[in-house]
């Protein structure tokens, strides 16, 4: 079972990536990103606190040998 967690690939907090390697790990986080950005328009001050607090409450990824993860068999 995948669990949500923020990513090491990030721009603000890893939020939108952890959020894109949970949907699916080979997902661009950019398109995330973006849709965060479109919804952030119509309600901009939820948004803005649903970001703050999964920034807060996400553990990070740890990524303990990473480069065993970018070899592919």
């Amino acid at each position: 079972m995948a669990t949500l967690k923020k990513t090491q690939k990030r721009v603000f907090c890893g939020v939108c990536g952890g959020i894109a390697k949970f949907i699916d790990p080979e997902i661009n986080p950019l398109g995330i990103r973006l849709l965060w950005l479109f919804l952030g328009l119509f309600h901009p001050i939820f948004m803005l606190l649903t970001y703050i607090f999964l920034a807060a409450t996400l553990r990070t990824e740890l990524v303990l040998f990473p480069e065993e993860e970018k070899q592919t068999v």
